[in-house]
């Protein structure tokens, strides 16, 4: 299944666990195909730099490695503005373009859409269940 994870989702997976985790774990099993944009990628580093000056000891290093291996490069070449916070479109375009079924996020101006062109837009714990289903 090819979804797009919101960035809080991948910074709580790698420096706090849960829920989060699992998801991130899915990508790397391979049971799920994650995409991100370049913009996604600068964000996910940018704050990855961020939360490793706060929390050093928290970090995973060899979960973060493992997912970089795996998560799949697209250029967007549509541009939409749908979302409450601007900077958040930037998922929703990715997953488009990549023709995802989910966007995993715990973004409330992203949760608020609910569902955008056939893509689902929730959290990890409602992911994490409909995929056991």
């Amino acid at each position: 299944m090819r979804i797009v994870i919101d960035t809080n989702v991948f910074i709580s997976a790698i420096f706090f666990g849960g829920m989060p985790l699992k998801v991130l774990q899915t990508v790397i099993s391979k049971e799920n195909e994650a995409y991100i944009s370049p913009s996604i990628w600068d964000e996910y580093n940018d704050v990855i730099d961020r939360m490793t000056k706060k929390y050093p000891s928290r970090l995973k290093t060899q979960l973060i490695n493992e997912l970089f291996k795996t998560l799949r490069l697209i250029i967007p070449k549509t541009e939409i503005s749908i979302c409450r916070d601007p900077d958040d479109d930037k998922f929703i375009e990715c997953a488009i373009e990549a023709d995802c079924i989910y966007i995993v996020s715990g973004d409330n101006d992203l949760l608020s859409l609910g569902e955008v062109g056939g893509i689902r837009i929730c959290t990890p714990s409602d992911f994490l269940t409909d995929i056991s289903r």
